[in-house]
């Protein structure tokens, strides 16, 4: 086990680039309220400038869905072994950012080891996968959610755990980044999502999506957001499409309309109240197993924190031309395209005031003592 209370060691545990800032976010609150604590563990580049020490780089655990999780297990077994022993050896409480798959298995050998341990970001089991909530009774001394429906049902089922806010507030308004707009025309973005997998099923298809909106909208500009090197780099290049390296924030507020994975950027883009189409896509044994354990009617945080579907989801099979069509009949609809904007600013209203990544680190700080 780690040092003395004074000097407390925290180990974290991030899997993917959302998680990575979240992490770093958080440990940047926590050195105001424990300033000789030392952390270390799994993240990326946000937490290392915080002075996080990093055991294993995200990008080796950049898999998404259970067969590609399948194909990587003994990766997956490997990095896990590294972290217990190091985690072990020297941490005093233990830190889940979201990525549930690695995370609550993490969670159970270092919580038999004597450590505390707290789940920021929880696992969205009220989604699917309602199995794991038994892991989260048994194996965490503190879920903190960010969803404020989810302290009463994971409460209702045993788990210890509080709402902090999102912390999607704090950052929307910190975040000022500003993408120029080029001319008076209709800006799209295109957010293809994070981890490779995705990049690899959806950028093709925002591909061919741009060029139907070209058909029947010409003029339109297109940004797009990549946090990778790709391969379809030089069929992205147009004298309309602009190519950045992550910005998404900034893209989004440049844009009129987005065409986003679903995940944490959806729920960026319906703060910024910006109208979009959601897309989900995973490999076809994924997608079989997870449509069977899936609880809600909606795959987007937007439909699901709002009641109903404000925003259309495009599942699996991905219709290009309908996609595009949807979004230039809004764009060309002034009535609607207002309607739409008005529905998504209730999300601001549902979600809170900010303050959620400095009350996660007090809550932490307290359960170290």
């Amino acid at each position: 086990m780690g040092s003395s209370r004074k000097n407390p060691v925290i180990f974290l545990s991030s899997g993917e680039p959302s998680g990575d800032i979240h992490g770093a976010r958080l440990v940047r609150e926590l050195r105001k309220l424990l300033p000789g604590a030392r952390f270390l563990g799994l993240g990326g580049p946000e937490m290392a400038n915080e002075g996080v020490e990093i055991l294993i780089p995200p990008e080796k655990l950049a898999i998404v869905g259970f067969q590609e999780a399948l194909l990587h297990i003994k990766q997956v077994l490997d990095i896990m072994k590294t972290l217990v022993r190091k985690a072990v050896r020297e941490a005093d409480l233990a830190v889940f950012i979201d990525y549930p798959g690695f995370n609550l298995r993490l969670a159970r050998y270092l919580h038999n080891a004597g450590i505390k341990t707290v789940y920021y970001i929880v696992p969205q089991v009220w989604a699917w996968g309602t199995w794991r909530t038994h892991l989260l009774r048994k194996y965490i001394d503190r879920a903190l959610v960010i969803l404020p429906f989810e302290e009463d049902f994971l409460r209702k089922r045993g788990v210890r755990a509080e709402y902090v806010g999102h912390p999607l507030i704090d950052m929307l308004s910190e975040d000022s980044d500003e993408v120029e707009r080029d001319g008076d025309v209709p800006h799209i973005a295109m957010l293809p999502g994070s981890r490779v997998d995705e990049i690899r099923r959806l950028l093709p298809r925002l591909i061919n999506i741009r060029e139907e909106i070209r058909r029947e909208l010409p003029g339109c500009r297109f940004l797009f957001s990549l946090l990778h090197d790709e391969d379809l780099g030089s069929q992205l290049e147009a004298h309309d499409t602009r190519i950045f390296r992550g910005r998404a924030r900034g893209i989004l507020r440049a844009s009129d309309y987005a065409i986003v994975a679903s995940g944490t950027v959806s729920l960026e883009a319906g703060l910024l109240e910006k109208p979009m189409s959601v897309l989900y896509m995973l490999s076809d044994l994924s997608w079989f197993l997870g449509k069977r354990l899936a609880k809600v009617p909606y795959v987007s945080l937007v439909n699901i924190l709002l009641g109903r579907e404000v925003v259309r989801e495009y599942i699996q099979h991905i219709d290009e031309k309908k996609i595009a069509r949807e979004a230039v009949s809004l764009l060309l609809d002034p009535d609607l395209y207002r309607k739409k904007k008005e529905e998504l600013r209730q999300l601001r209203q549902i979600l809170g005031a900010g303050g959620a990544t400095k009350k996660a680190a007090m809550r932490i700080a307290e359960l170290l003592g």
